[in-house]
Parts: C-alpha cells; structure tokens; sequence
C-alpha cells in the first residue's frame, strides 16, 4: 500500500480536518469482550461463527506449555519437552505445526494478538532452510522448534512441498505490513531465508524445464511436489500454486529490499515479478486451453482442466489479469467444479481458501457463499477424523475465517509501519452491514463498520500518531460525503474494477464517515 504525502492528498487533510474534530462517531459502544475482537453485524450466524472462532483458534496456543514432542493419531509421542511460542497449525492430534496451514493462519493470530508465536515460528521455518535441502524449509516443526519426525526422516527425504517456500516469504511481508516490526526486516535467519528462496532455491530447482519457475520432482511430497495438491492425478514438474506463489514472493522481497534501502534488488526483483507474470499471461497459463493451464508435466505438456489448489491459487494470488473475460470465466470455472461432488476436496481446509480468492475478485457473492458453506459444515466429520474429529475442529478453519471476516469482507490493507490502511467494502447484498473493533494495526487500535458497499465508518480507538485512511469505494465518484460534507474523490482503475477514494486523517479518539453521495 503506498504512502499517501503529495501536496494534494495534505490539502484534502487539511480541508476535512475541522470535520475530524467533532468526534462524533455513530458506532461502537465500549463494552467488554471476552475475545480480543469485538464483531457487529446484521447477521447472527456469523456474530457467533466469529466468536466461536475467536475462542477456537486461542484453545490452540501451545505457549509456556510442556507436552511430548512427534505425537501423532496413532502414537503418544515421545519425551516432555518446553514448548515454543507457538499455536497448533495441522492435524489437532499432531503435535506440530505446518507450514502450508501456518502461512494460512498467520492473519488470523495477529488479530488475535500471537505476535510473538508468528515471530516464533516463521523464523523456525526460515532456520530450517539449508544448502543440505537445497533451501526448502522443514514441512512440520514441533512445538520445540525440532523436526517432526513423522515429516522428516533426514535432509534428502522429508515432505516438500514447492509454494510453502514462496508463501513464507510473502506472508512474512504480510506480517510486516500488518505489525511495522522491523525484526521481519532486520533478522538474519529470516533475511538469508528471503534472499535464497528469491534466488538459489529457483536455481537449484529449475533443471527440467529451464525457464525461471521452480519446480518439483513429479515423484511426491517426500521427493518434493510442486503443488499443495497431493492428489496425484498428474506428475506435474511446474504447478500453478507454486507459480503464482512464486510471484508474490517476487513482489515481497522488492518490498523487503526497498525497505532496506537497496533500490537495486527492488527494481530487480519487481521486475522479476513482472516478468514472471507476463510469461504466465502471455504463454504458460494460456498455451492451447482457452481457461488457464495448471501445470507442466516433464516433457513440457501443459495440463489444464481442474487441479484443485494448482486451480484456484492462481486468480487468488493475482497472477491471472483482473478483470480479463478470462480471469472471469475461470472464477466461474472454479465455482462450477466446487459445486460438483465429484470434484470439490473433500478436506474443509482446502476450501478454506476459496472465500478469499472470491472476495479478492470482487465476486462478493461467490465470496459469501463458500464462506457460509464453510459455517455450515463446521459440525461435521472430517474427512481424516482419526487426526481431526470434526470440520470446526481443523484449526485452520477457524484462523481462516477470522482472517475472512477482517481481511476479506472489510477489506483492510495494512500499511503499519507508516500508520495507514485502506479499506473497500466487499459486504455481500444479504449481509447489510459489519464491523468489527480492536483490529492492530502496528502499536495502533481501530474499528472498521460498512453498511452495505456505499457507507464506512472508522474509528480511531488507541494510538500514539495520527492514522491515515484511504476509504476506497467502487464506481466512479466525482464526490464523496466526509461526515456529511463533499469532498474531492480520485477515481482510477485498480484489480479489474473501477474505484473512487478519499484519504483522511485522524488523531486517536476520533471517528470519520465516509459514504458516496446518493
């Protein structure tokens, strides 16, 4: 998200500032909450969706604990080990977390305030990177910090899996964004970790089809898979999931690298992603399929069709052209097949990451739709139960939705470092209005209220500086309403859709409302 300091955007701060000084917010009582995040919304399902997964989600905090280490659902596990800053991320009856389902969670534990344990446990992932596993990181870890066993049974034969690599890298860009602290810049395990899983971790893994995009093995996840999906329909040696990731974790290191005033790794590695994205649109994704392919296989065949994760991770991280009839005509793809049986996974946390795909796109119905299936099968078994018990049991699910609700329905970017957010509503037609209160951003509290798509609300709760916010809107509007009064908007276009903003200040205590003009 990008700072907001020209001339222009001063004059309208300073313009609204005698607005600002009212304080005269419309929502938000003070009342006590046993969960750190307060929810209001029209729909009382999800009021008590998200309040359970609140309560959820902290029942899985292995903080100052003690307990065995390599458990699993048909063993106890061996010795009685202190356990690290850390949450369960995987099976409940493992005791470890994982990397594909720990980057899945991790926006879920900041709202919930487990910096420490996301501090914890990325850089026990990014330590358990080395030349001797050609700089993939362990698969599972336990709650000690030592490798679980059950996943690794030495340097050359350990599960591996090519996007967990990528994701680690972007999503420690996201907790950097949403917390502003600087030891996601300036540790050292963490720093080698970004540097090689940009560079070396390509190159060591780029030999059967030379062509920048990191592969795998064909062979499975114990010889390294390229795609989160395990199912081995076809031996894929590229995969879309790890494509797409790749290019977030492109655009995650030129962040990192700028913020660490190296100009040149930025342009470098924005390039990078550029290109790599352009060789997704112009030729990988779209040779002979008029939809997307999925994945390559060793003699260079594409596949298309439906994969499942090397499907959907595609539009979810932005790879594919927002907005283009062919971006639009795969959502609709990807819908279809989740509403066949033969084809939907039959595991809850692999839907888990549909609502956000959806919300992303702008597609806020779709968006809502997966994300209430998911509510309505939080009682069921789950497809492995042995490890598991029921859906709502899977501790992915209730991080996830956790991160819907925040992320993907307020639509919030973080900005924290320089105390700034942009929000977008994406309430869908039945849900008239949502906010929630407490949401971090850095050492900063607020709250965030939509009614509907045309009207928000925010809430400086606690700081330290002021907070700047971009309310951002669909369509064109020459106007918009700032606590009543017309302001300038900008219009621009933006991830496929038309957008209209204004950029407001505030000081701790004080609210702003922001609507378009009817």
């Amino acid at each position: 998200m990008p700072t907001f300091k020209s001339l222009a955007l001063l004059l309208i701060i300073l313009a609204i500032a005698s607005i600002n000084s009212k304080k005269d917010s419309i929502f938000f009582k003070n009342e006590n909450s046993r969960f750190p995040l307060i929810i209001h919304s029209s729909n009382q399902d999800l009021n008590e969706a998200f309040n359970w997964a609140q309560g959820k989600a902290l029942s899985y905090v292995q903080t100052g604990k003690t307990g065995p280490i390599n458990a699993w659902e048909n063993g106890p596990g061996t010795d009685t080990v202190n356990y690290l800053p850390s949450y369960w991320a995987g099976y409940p009856k493992r005791t470890a977390f994982y990397s594909r389902d720990f980057c899945h969670q991790l926006e879920g534990a900041h709202f919930l305030g487990l910096e420490e344990e996301n501090f914890t446990m990325l850089k026990a992932f990014a330590a358990s990177a080395n030349s001797s596993k050609k700089w993939f990181p362990l698969w599972a870890i336990n709650f000690d910090g030592s490798p679980y066993t059950i996943d690794y049974k030495s340097d050359s034969n350990f599960v591996r899996e090519v996007p967990a690599t990528f994701e680690l890298v972007e999503k420690a860009y996201e907790l950097y964004s949403w917390t502003g602290d600087d030891r996601y810049i300036q540790d050292s395990h963490l720093w080698e970790f970004y540097e090689k899983s940009v560079s070396k971790f390509i190159e060591l893994h780029d030999v059967q089809i030379p062509n920048g995009i990191a592969e795998g093995t064909g062979k499975g996840i114990f010889d390294g898979a390229a795609s989160y999906n395990e199912q081995k329909d076809q031996p894929l040696i590229e995969a879309g999931d790890a494509l797409a990731s790749q290019y977030k974790a492109y655009l995650a290191f030129a962040q990192f690298a700028q913020l660490k005033g190296n100009e040149k790794d930025f342009l470098e590695f924005s390039l990078k992603a550029e290109q790599l994205k352009n060789l997704f649109n112009e030729g990988w994704g779209i040779k002979n399929t008029t939809l997307y392919n999925r994945g390559y296989l060793a003699n260079g065949t594409p596949v298309d069709g439906w994969g499942k994760e090397n499907s959907w991770f595609m539009p979810m991280k932005g790879i594919t052209e927002f907005g283009s009839k062919r971006t639009l005509k795969y959502l609709a793809f990807i819908d279809e097949r989740l509403e066949s049986k033969a084809d939907i996974p039959d595991n809850i946390e692999a839907i888990s990451y549909i609502p956000e795909m959806f919300f992303l796109h702008h597609q806020n119905e779709l968006g809502w739709k997966w994300l209430t299936y998911i509510l309505e099968k939080l009682d069921q078994e789950h497809s492995y139960s042995s490890a598991t018990g029921r859906n709502g049991d899977y501790p992915e699910v209730s991080y996830v939705l956790i991160r819907n609700v925040v992320i993907d329905l307020l639509g919030i970017k973080p900005h924290a470092s320089e105390n700034e957010i942009s929000t977008l509503s994406h309430l869908p037609k039945s849900l008239k209005f949502l906010g929630v209160q407490n949401i971090t951003l850095g050492n900063s509290k607020l709250a965030v209220h939509h009614e509907g798509t045309k009207k928000s609300t925010l809430n400086y709760q606690i700081g330290s500086k002021p907070l700047t916010w971009k309310a951002e809107f669909l369509g064109t509007h020459p106007e918009l309403l700032v606590n009543g009064k017309k302001v300038t908007a900008q219009s621009y276009q933006d991830e496929g859709v038309r957008k209209s903003s204004v950029v407001v200040q505030l000081l701790p205590g004080e609210g702003i409302t922001i609507q378009t003009v009817k």
